[in-house]
């Protein structure tokens, strides 16, 4: 059950070394909070990066060059990530106000609500699932402790070898209830794999949960899996994920998404889509800022499994 968290390129990588790309997921989460006009959420995500690149976000001439770069390589994937953060924590703490007893990160990485909502947790006793590889969790483990001076006791670090693994086993000898109602937060990872591993997530999730679970997860368009959306960032983000070994594999066009998920046992909540994205998140960047603008490809979907 956990073979649909990444694809099998990243397991492979994952599994024997730390991920890379969790670093960078951190890094522009740490530089969208230092943007003026708009403070991204994410204070803690500085503290996971390497003193190199705390010194790019530190240093504001270099933080603007490279965020050119980021958006010259893939345009429209900065906002995104701004975007996903802001989303993702208003669900936490929705589903906390409503009743959630668990909090289970797919691919945790260096998310940091765990540590940024560690007072909402313990006042609605929860308890948060950070799932991953091995060399990734112990890497971070290392740095909580660093940053914290000891693992916090709502946190449970569950580390997943995704070639051997059983995701429920795993979780389950940390503690994780299958009866309990959990938010799921599965971000960056449905384009990268077959619909096979997507429909087993889903599963995993409707089956191995409490009632009133639900998951929030964001997810690319059909147009650009098959190589016909021509919109903004799609053909460069296309070809740079390709030239990276990790091309898009899946996607759901907007008409689909209803369908596909009453079909897997859920109820769609709410789609936030790039201009919801944009009115939301983006009113007060900077006007014709290339990083801050979003591509119409994209969208964040909340799930909610049916009784």
């Amino acid at each position: 059950m956990c073979a649909g968290l990444y694809s099998i390129a990243e397991r492979h990588r994952m599994t024997k070394k730390a991920s890379r790309t969790a670093e960078l997921a951190a890094l522009a989460r740490a530089s969208m909070h230092r943007e003026p006009a708009l403070r991204g959420p994410d204070h803690v995500a500085i503290h996971f990066l390497s003193a190199p690149l705390k010194l790019l976000v530190s240093l504001e001439p270099l933080r603007r060059k490279a965020l050119k770069l980021y958006a010259k390589l893939m345009p429209g994937a900065y906002a995104l990530v701004g975007a996903r953060t802001w989303a993702i924590d208003d669900f936490v703490q929705r589903e906390l106000q409503g009743g959630a007893q668990q909090v289970v990160v797919l691919g945790a990485g260096y998310d940091t609500r765990a540590y940024r909502f560690a007072e909402t947790l313990r006042a609605a006793a929860a308890r948060v699932f950070e799932v991953d590889a091995p060399a990734t969790s112990q890497l971070k483990q290392a740095k909580v402790k660093h940053l914290f001076g000891s693992l916090p006791p709502e946190v449970a670090y569950v580390q997943v070898d995704f070639e051997r693994d059983s995701l429920e086993e795993r979780l389950t000898q940390a503690g994780y209830s299958t009866s309990a109602r959990t938010a799921f937060l599965w971000e960056g990872v449905t384009y990268y794999l077959q619909q096979s591993a997507v429909e087993l997530v889903l599963r995993f999730v409707r089956e191995r949960s409490g009632p009133a679970s639900a998951i929030i997860f964001d997810h690319i368009h059909r147009g650009i899996v098959e190589g016909r959306d021509t919109s903004f960032g799609a053909q460069q983000q296309r070809r740079y994920v390709q030239s990276k070994g990790e091309p898009f594999v899946f996607g759901l066009d907007p008409e689909e998404l209803p369908g596909f998920l009453e079909q897997h046992g859920f109820g769609l909540e709410e789609v936030i889509n790039a201009d919801a994205m944009a009115a939301r998140y983006f009113a007060q960047a900077p006007k014709d800022s290339e990083p801050h603008r979003l591509t119409s490809f994209c969208a964040i979907a909340v799930a909610r499994a049916k009784g």
